[in-house]
């Protein structure tokens, strides 16, 4: 969710390969910098210099100590003992917005917004997105594969609509409550709300039930019929139907 407040962070990542005869030294960087991104720790665009006997790689990431050993999970630990790894931060990345910084959370947002490659987690409360470093990993991973495969599978499906092919396809997978991918996302909404005792909802486009009414103007969930509420924070979700965890939103995330 891109809105020009304070912003994510540029880094340069150093890594020195101890073992130079090692067969394909760019390939064991690649794998470095994928499960970094799996991890939650960058983003996936990043740039890759070679240099004599090391490499530099310019990322984005959350915030100042996203990149600290702390986050590291199990791959990360076991391909690092192969190399030398140190970065610093450069700079803010104009192009991307603050995460959430509240300590605790009430309720959570799964929200994929087209062209972003940022977290979709969002904080219930302020609305903005949670660093993935900050979720638990789901359906017994060691990584955040489940939810970042989420992402790319729904932002693919928005490439092809924007393309103009196959419209009633993509159109029905991106808006309504029981299509395919609607139903992975309410899946891993409900292993995230298992996992942190806390309410997650699945963001839908109100465009589904009536491409001109508002989200504000939505009384009772399409899915279950019952009534709905107004969630605390207005920054990505308007109305939620509680029983189903569906939540309503009055901007489309793309024009239908």
């Amino acid at each position: 969710m891109k809105n020009g407040d304070t912003m994510y962070k540029i880094a340069r990542i150093e890594i020195y390969i101890k073992d130079q005869l090692v067969e394909s030294p760019i390939d064991l960087i690649e794998d470095i910098l994928s499960m970094l991104y799996k991890n939650g720790q960058i983003l996936i665009n990043y740039i890759v210099e070679k240099h004599d006997g090391f490499y530099n790689a310019t990322v984005t990431t959350t915030d100042d100590d996203s990149l600290d050993e702390i986050y590291f999970n199990k791959y990360i630990r076991d391909i690092l003992e192969k190399v030398e790894y140190s970065y610093e931060i450069i700079s803010d990345d104009a192009f991307s917005s603050d995460s959430c910084h509240c300590k605790d959370h009430s309720s959570y947002v799964l929200g994929t917004y087209y062209g972003d490659d940022s977290s979709p987690v969002l904080c219930g409360d302020c609305g903005k997105e949670i660093p993935l470093i900050k979720i638990p990993y789901l359906f017994g991973e060691e990584e955040h594969f489940s939810i970042l495969s989420y992402q790319r599978m729904y932002n693919s499906v928005v490439d092809v609509w924007m393309n103009s092919l196959s419209d009633r396809f993509t159109k029905r997978q991106l808006t309504h409550f029981d299509s395919q991918l609607t139903k992975r996302g309410i899946e891993i909404c409900k292993e995230l709300q298992s996992k942190t005792e806390k309410p997650v909802y699945f963001l839908l486009p109100v465009g589904e039930f009536d491409i001109n009414k508002k989200a504000e103007n939505v009384e009772v969930c399409p899915k279950c019929g019952e009534q709905v509420s107004t969630l605390k924070s207005t920054e990505c979700v308007d109305k939620v139907c509680n029983h189903c965890r569906l939540g309503f939103i009055n901007q489309h995330m793309f024009d239908f």
